[in-house]
């Protein structure tokens, strides 16, 4: 029960790794909705998956 535990466990931050690494991607790369509040919202996403990683709940 543990390993299927730490499995799961490590399937799920590598999951928010990649979401975390798509969502700064395409804060860089984007050619339309350029402003401020975009920002605000890419930061408002991508901050849950930055405290994830760092063990911060």
């Amino acid at each position: 029960m543990v390993a299927a535990q730490k499995i799961i466990y490590y399937l799920y931050m590598l999951i928010t790794a990649l979401c975390a690494f798509f969502l700064v991607k395409h804060l860089f790369k984007r050619k339309e909705h350029k402003g401020i509040i975009n920002d605000i919202v890419y930061a408002l996403c991508i901050i849950p998956f930055i405290l994830r990683i760092l063990h911060i709940k």
